[in-house]
């Protein structure tokens, strides 16, 4: 099944799986930044444990989630548009 311009839906499908996983991703990180800051490779010690250093993964969960979302809202408007 192809839409127009020869694109192919299941690589947009393809294509919104994995903003999908990066929006979860995301949110992942906005809700337990201290579960991703354990595991991170920048931690040092328990240095890195910090409030400054949780909000910043917040953010950065915050960027993520809002870049997959706008995409997501796209591409599913190219995929439903036909």
């Amino acid at each position: 099944m192809t839409m127009h311009n020869g694109e192919n839906i299941w690589k947009l499908s393809l294509g919104m799986v994995v903003l999908l996983f990066f929006f979860c991703l995301g949110i992942a990180h906005v809700i337990y930044p201290d579960r991703f800051i354990e595991r991170s490779g920048i931690r040092k010690g328990g240095e890195m444990l910090t409030g400054f250093n949780r909000i910043g993964f917040q953010i950065v969960g915050i960027i993520v989630t809002v870049f997959a979302g706008c995409l997501l809202y796209v591409l599913a408007g190219d995929i439903l548009a036909k």
